[in-house]
């Protein structure tokens, strides 16, 4: 049986899998803020489940990753593979990216576990290629590259990138001062969000979390431009992302952020998304919105522990 996990900065999902099958009755969700670190937090769902023996344990984890080795973005947890393995006498024990083990899950996406807000699929090719973007507490990437029935998520730290021009730019035309958001994950993140609406509306009680509320409520009167300029900086972003990994079967918005703006407001988003392009091929790329929150846990349940 194999252990899967995914720990976020907030919450830890955990459940077993079996020939790539999560257990739905098996995932439990755990505050972070209750632990001291990830191993208590493994002990104590695994002393709940005494009559199953574990052989692997596959974690994703919302940091970077290296050399078998990770510590949490937004949490001071550092976590090593090898240490696990000793700890739970594991064969084999495999630390992902967050955004990586949900690349690995596209392949395996079905209907109802994504909403299609635009575009359409690229030809069918023996080589198909997919992008997850993740807006939420962060920003990150995974790019999906499938042939046949295996599939490769290169690992990725774009939201440390430099901003691109054209959302500098465009930062500047609305009155933001670009130099506050000198990398993407400064901008598409959680607090990104809450940095433009207090600097685009001049009140400094705004919160990201505050405008989108207000949207989805229809109060479009004290938050539509906000909201609907940050859709359109998303859609540049995507622009940007689209030439750079060329997703011709398709992009997947996953995270708090990129999901409530997507699904609020994707007419800015999709109208910047689409403008012709001399480099990019007639079709646009369509867009999805990864609605699965434990769809991580799958695309671990799906990874090859050597």
């Amino acid at each position: 049986m194999r252990l899967v996990a995914d720990i976020g900065g907030t919450n830890a999902r955990i459940a077993f899998s079996k020939d790539g099958v999560i257990n739905g009755c098996s995932i439990q969700r755990f505050a972070n803020d209750e632990w001291d670190r990830l191993d208590d937090v493994l002990h104590a769902y695994i002393h709940a489940h005494t009559d199953i023996a574990i052989d692997d344990m596959v974690i994703a984890v919302a940091g970077p990753v290296n050399a078998g080795s990770a510590t949490l973005t937004n949490r001071n947890w550092t976590i090593a593979a090898a240490d696990l393995s000793d700890s739970f006498a594991c064969k084999g024990v495999v630390l992902l990216n967050d955004l990586t083990a949900l690349g690995y899950a596209v392949p395996m996406f079905k209907a109802d576990q994504v909403d299609q807000i635009c575009g359409t699929i690229g030809p069918t090719s023996k080589t198909r290629q997919a992008l997850v973007v993740g807006i939420g507490t962060g920003f990150n990437v995974s790019q999906v590259i499938t042939k046949g029935k295996n599939t490769v998520c290169p690992t990725a730290e774009a939201g440390h990138i430099s901003m691109p021009g054209s959302i500098a730019s465009k930062l500047q035309s609305c009155g933001c001062d670009p130099n506050q958001f000198p990398t993407v994950e400064t901008l598409f993140s959680g607090r990104g969000l809450t940095s433009f609406c207090q600097q685009f509306s001049g009140l400094p009680g705004l919160t990201g979390t505050i405008a989108i509320a207000d949207y989805a409520r229809g109060q479009r009167e004290t938050v539509g431009e906000i909201i609907e300029t940050y859709a359109s900086l998303m859609g540049l972003l995507l622009r940007e992302l689209s030439l750079s990994y060329m997703p011709t079967h398709g992009i997947f918005l996953a995270g708090s952020v990129a999901r409530a703006v997507a699904t609020y407001t994707p007419d800015p988003l999709i109208k910047v998304l689409q403008r012709p392009c001399a480099f990019r091929s007639e079709k646009n790329p369509s867009v999805f919105i990864a609605k699965d929150d434990g769809a991580a846990l799958l695309g671990c349940a799906s990874v090859t522990v050597l």
